[in-house]
């Protein structure tokens, strides 16, 4: 199992960092576990809540359905299919003046034959690699908007 959370700060209001994580069609932009997403379904308010993804995991290119589930102040990602067993992805979001605290939390079962390859510092460098690399890539995202 890998997991684990951490947040971040980002000088932009709520509004910006939201807008960015309803953005997951662009995900391969600045988020470095996503190399592709095809949008396959979409919610009133044209936000993609079903994709097919393909994702970068250092040892391995992985594919999955995930369905995304957009909240007030959250973005939750969800595996439907694919190579992983399970997966969780959350973006949470706050106020702090006029700043956002950006919280990311990550729970992805690889199964047993992608397990046995995530293990010890390989497993570190991947969980680095996706969540510290997804609150950097946002946080440049973000920039890029103001």
């Amino acid at each position: 199992m890998l997991s684990g959370h951490k947040s971040r700060t980002i000088d932009a209001p709520m509004a910006t960092v939201l807008a960015v994580l309803a953005d997951v069609g662009n995900y391969p932009d600045w988020h470095p576990f996503f190399e592709r997403v095809e949008p396959t379904r979409r919610d009133a308010e044209g936000r993609v809540i079903g994709a097919d993804c393909r994702h970068n995991a250092s040892v391995t290119t992985l594919r999955t359905s995930l369905e995304f589930v957009h909240a007030e102040r959250s973005v939750t990602a969800r595996r439907v299919s694919g190579d992983l067993r399970d997966l969780e992805g959350v973006f949470e979001v706050s106020e702090q003046g006029d700043a956002t605290i950006v919280t990311h939390r990550l729970r992805v079962d690889p199964g047993v034959k992608l397990g046995l390859l995530l293990r010890g510092p390989v497993e570190e460098r991947v969980r680095g690699r996706v969540i510290d690399g997804a609150l950097d890539g946002l946080a440049a995202s973000v920039a890029e908007r103001a």
